[in-house]
């Protein structure tokens, strides 16, 4: 389920194979339907309790499934905070250096920021990997050369800059395993199972040849858009339900201004 859940308009796509689908579903069964009405078969009640019950375990479904994705953006919210904290106390930290070595160390720190930022808002999967492999390739030239800077200088001051840079690290490994998508394919395929289903079996029930199709489109209408809305929130970085950089654009703010003071 995964690969059609890639890409930046794919979730829209998907919404409408699923409103498709569903609505093919509902058709069906009041077609179904309108068969035993013509020849007179007796109405089964049984199909109403049936219909009440899946209804009733699919809205579970769905509750369930919103909150493993809602779950999923909030530990995304927290790494991006937990990066701009782990930055501003590198920035603190970097000032028990030389002062010959500060100049060095912010500069790389600063670009070390716009790529963590640049992470965040990026919609490219490929931009985003390639942003990644920049930033740490950055920490690890920074880590390089306060490790030779300890070694020269060893003290308890230069083990908390030590751990900054670590923390650096530690920050952005978190914001990767937070970077995945919460709900399996199996949910998926569960839901949509129950969705056909539950449709089916509405327009199953639906009375009257003649009737009116509205009501029989907004439960697949109603269904997709619950489907869509999952879908954005536990696709990271991508669709229009996204983790914003606020955190560390506040945090770049601050030091344009001149704050930040250790």
């Amino acid at each position: 389920m995964e690969f059609l859940l890639a890409g930046n308009y794919a979730h829209y796509v998907l919404m409408l194979s699923t409103l498709v689908l569903l609505m093919g579903a509902a058709f069906l069964g009041k077609r179904i339907g309108k068969r035993r009405q013509a020849q007179d078969l007796p109405v089964d009640d049984e199909l109403k309790i049936v219909l009440g019950a899946i209804l009733s375990l699919f809205g579970l479904l769905v509750g369930f499934t919103f909150s493993f994705a809602i779950n999923g953006y909030q530990a995304r919210i927290q790494a991006e905070e937990n990066e701009a904290i782990a930055i501003g106390n590198a920035f603190q930290r970097i000032s028990v250096l030389e002062e010959k070595y500060q100049p060095r160390a912010e500069t790389m720190l600063q670009e070390y920021l716009s790529l963590r930022i640049q992470f965040f808002e990026t919609t490219n999967e490929d931009n985003r990997a390639d942003i990644r492999l920049e930033a740490i390739q950055l920490q690890t030239h920074m880590w390089k050369l306060i490790s030779q800077l300890a070694q020269q200088n060893p003290n308890a001051v230069m083990v908390t800059a030590l751990n900054a840079s670590n923390e650096l690290y530690t920050a952005q490994q978190k914001t990767m395993s937070s970077w995945q998508r919460q709900v399996p394919g199996a949910a998926w395929i569960l839901l949509l199972f129950f969705a056909v289903c539950s449709n089916y079996l509405l327009g199953h029930n639906i009375r009257g040849i003649h009737g009116n199709n509205t009501i029989i489109m907004l439960l697949p209408a109603l269904i997709s858009l619950a489907l869509l809305m999952i879908s954005e929130i536990d696709s990271p970085g991508a669709g229009i339900i996204y983790v914003t950089p606020e955190n560390l654009n506040a945090l770049r703010h601050t030091l344009e201004l001149g704050g930040l003071a250790p």
